[in-house]
């Protein structure tokens, strides 16, 4: 999609970001999670890559964590910041693939929630922000990653298009028009929302991974799987599962 980049997806939903996708996982659940793995990791210092309008940073430091929430969309932080209990969360206006943080910032956490990782749109965007949240984890730091199951995607020819009522009310209509690629992994779409005002196009697009692949990925960058759940409430992974929790850990150098 010519013109997309790191921005491009929160400057176009930050509107709407929060009455579309408010709800979409478990929060209350994943920051248990994350928690818990702060608690154990030396310094409880989180780091959220992709933190959006503050939909798990908030209730993180409301729970007590310090949290570091990084976006490249400064209209999904302006969002963040308006909210009750912003100020005790440390924003970072940046690409996830380049951490804009000091070389000495080190975290307790990396988390990668809800997809976030499959928003950047090249392997080698996700190989560096693999690399580089290793780079930020203490010794005995964890990297948690939740993302759908792609392995359902891997099938099929190329240019596969839909076309799907998104939500139907008396005065909007929005349709997710989308064209799966997986030869090269992609899913690029629009969803257009029309109104009697007129007309709201907000793009998005994924290259998304299998678990095998992301495991791969996160071993270029020194990591190892330590589990991999089928939720944030540790439900078994199964060949059904269709989204997965996986945590890293760095690889122990000899």
């Amino acid at each position: 999609m010519d013109g997309y980049g790191p921005s491009t997806y929160g400057d176009r939903f930050a509107d709407v970001y929060d009455d579309w996708y408010g709800n979409v996982s478990d929060a209350e659940a994943t920051v248990e999670r994350v928690a818990a793995l702060a608690a154990t990791s030396g310094t409880r210092r989180v780091l959220e890559l992709g933190g959006g309008s503050g939909r798990l940073a908030l209730p993180l430091v409301a729970a007590g964590i310090p949290t570091w929430a990084v976006d490249a969309s400064l209209a999904m932080l302006r969002r963040l910041r308006g909210k009750p209990g912003s100020e005790a969360v440390h924003v970072v206006v940046g690409d996830m693939a380049a951490l804009p943080l000091s070389p000495r910032a080190r975290f307790g956490v990396a988390l990668c929630a809800f997809n976030t990782l499959f928003n950047l749109t090249t392997v080698e965007a996700q190989r560096r922000c693999l690399a580089d949240a290793a780079a930020r984890l203490v010794p005995g730091g964890r990297l948690v990653i939740e993302s759908f199951v792609a392995s359902a995607h891997e099938e099929g020819d190329a240019g596969v298009g839909a076309v799907e009522p998104r939500h139907i009310g008396l005065d909007e209509v929005v349709l997710t028009v989308s064209r799966l690629d997986p030869t090269n992994h992609t899913i690029t779409g629009q969803h257009v929302q029309i109104t009697e005002a007129g007309i709201r196009l907000r793009p998005w697009m994924l290259r998304y991974l299998s678990p095998e692949e992301l495991d791969a990925l996160a071993a270029e960058a020194g990591l190892r799987l330590v589990d991999r759940h089928g939720g944030w409430r540790a439900e078994p992974f199964t060949a059904e599962s269709a989204m997965h929790v996986s945590t890293y850990a760095l690889t122990a150098r000899g």
